[in-house]
């Protein structure tokens, strides 16, 4: 999901500021999270252990760092120097919020935080067709920029310094590779279970070409939006289609994905993985010990009635239909829009300024251990989180959005959740808009006839793209196995995407 508006991504936001420090007393900082989707933040969620209903990839951080502030252990502080994040939504997330990734508030444009145009948060979100996750913490945490001599994350600091910043940020969460949508029908083939007539009827899938053209209204956020929709500028360049008339639906903070799903406006989305998407997508009604995943067709599914763009603030969801049911019952694979996804805390300088040196060491280190234990800890799950999508729907039909069963040729329509694939050619359209998309943000190549903006894109995407060369990791999409290890012996991957 996300890298725009809602983050896409999803970044964690947080805007630190005292609670009050007098000598050697503990220190609060209150912050607000952009989501609180399990593997991307639930900072409130009461475990940080991922097979448990109540993990929360935030509480690791805010675990850690509380054990790395406490008194005990052999890197104990003197008592009363222990630092506490605590959720505040007081806390003026739209400082952060607007743009995934990190930014700056600028110390000359208060009260209102100025942010860099064009962005260049999202490449340390992860680029689309772009290194992995292991690679990339080789750059935040390894590399020697040419002409730098930092590391990525240095550099970051060191751009939102340059612009007078107002802010110290640093990476917290690592999530796994993004699904990268949920549709009504499969763009490439689509691995199809015995006997269902509806996705062996849609044959290889409708192609790029077929989802430019199908009318379809879409939450697919920037920059993977920009780029799926250069791709069907490009088609129709190219002669291959007539005309797009896919339409994107933007993002409304704070509004589920699945009310404009319900609710008809959409038709499809991109958002997180497999563990977060079912936890916010799929309703659990009537569960027991021997039905975990309950009955998807108990509750109200009358969603009516249908609501056009824009759905006003402040609607609520009032039926219990999910992705399935409504329709968007394919998904689809690899991830080439979202390899990874990094969330970040912002915290005020004048609150770092006013932490010892111990105490900022403890942040920093709970930080890079909060990201790997995050990631390894969705990882982990994925692939048990995957089958219980796929299986949730299991004998369950589509309806229509008064909840009466959606019919084809007379015969209901199976709501099961099926892995479709990205064809080749398609995604090597996407590749070739992705670069001009890129090459569009880095602005003219006259460096004296680039903006500020440009500059520090150009900047941030050229130190990227040197590091993956110099690792054998440029020039070349590598989707990577789908993340997996729970259930599975060393070495086995996870069968169920192929």
């Amino acid at each position: 999901m996300k890298t725009s508006t809602t983050l896409s991504a999803l970044a964690l936001v947080v805007c630190g500021t005292f609670s009050g420090q007098p000598a050697l007393a503990d220190v609060t900082i209150p912050y607000n999270e952009y989501s609180d989707s399990p593997t991307i933040g639930r900072g409130s969620g009461t475990s940080t252990d991922p097979r448990n209903p109540g993990y929360g990839a935030m509480r690791i951080f805010i675990q850690k760092l509380m054990d790395y502030t406490d008194e005990n252990g052999p890197d104990a502080l003197p008592g009363g120097q222990k630092v506490i994040f605590q959720r505040d939504a007081g806390t003026g997330r739209a400082v952060n919020a607007l743009r995934a990734g990190v930014q700056f508030a600028n110390t000359n444009a208060a009260p209102k935080p100025t942010f860099s145009e064009p962005s260049w948060g999202f490449i340390y979100n992860s680029v689309p067709f772009g290194m992995n996750f292991e690679q990339m913490l080789g750059f935040l945490y390894e590399a020697k920029i040419d002409g730098f001599g930092g590391n990525g994350l240095e550099l970051a600091q060191a751009m939102l310094d340059s612009r007078g910043g107002t802010q110290i940020v640093l990476p917290v969460v690592g999530s796994t590779m993004q699904g990268s949508g949920y549709f009504p029908q499969p763009v490439g083939k689509a691995d199809c279970n015995a006997g269902d007539t509806e996705c062996e009827s849609q044959g290889n899938g409708i192609g790029l070409a077929g989802l430019c053209t199908s009318g379809w209204r879409i939450r697919y956020l920037a920059p993977p939006q920009d780029i799926v929709d250069r791709a069907c500028d490009l088609l129709v360049k190219t002669g291959v289609i007539p005309a797009k008339t896919l339409v994107f639906y933007p993002p409304v903070g704070g509004q589920s994905v699945l009310l404009p799903m319900q609710r008809r406006t959409i038709q499809g989305f991109e958002y997180v993985n497999p563990f977060d998407d079912l936890a916010d997508f799929f309703p659990v009604k009537n569960a027991t010990p021997a039905d975990p995943l309950g009955k998807p067709d108990a509750g109200n599914l009358d969603c009516s009635p249908a609501l056009g763009f824009p759905i006003p603030p402040g609607t609520l969801s009032n039926c219990s239909q999910n992705i399935g049911q409504i329709g968007a019952r394919y998904a689809h694979h690899p991830s080439w829009h979202q390899p990874f996804l990094l969330s970040w805390i912002h915290i005020d300088k004048t609150t770092w300024n006013g932490l010892n040196a111990a105490q900022k060491a403890a942040i920093q280190r709970a930080a890079k251990d909060s990201v790997i234990e995050s990631y390894n800890a969705a990882e982990s799950v994925e692939c048990t989180k995957l089958k219980a999508m796929l299986d949730f729907n299991k004998g369950i039909s589509q309806r229509n959005v008064d909840g009466s069963l959606r019919l084809l040729a007379g015969k209901p329509v199976s709501a099961e959740i099926t892995i479709a694939r990205w064809p080749e050619d398609a995604l090597k359209v996407l590749l070739e808009a992705r670069d001009g998309y890129l090459a569009s943000l880095a602005g003219p190549d006259n460096q004296g006839e680039k903006t500020d903006s440009q500059k520090d894109f150009s900047t941030v995407l050229k130190a990227l793209t040197q590091y993956a060369k110099s690792i054998g990791a440029a020039n070349r999409f590598d989707p990577g196995k789908f993340p997996a290890r729970t259930g599975l012996v060393p070495g086995e991957e996870c069968k169920l995407v192929k």
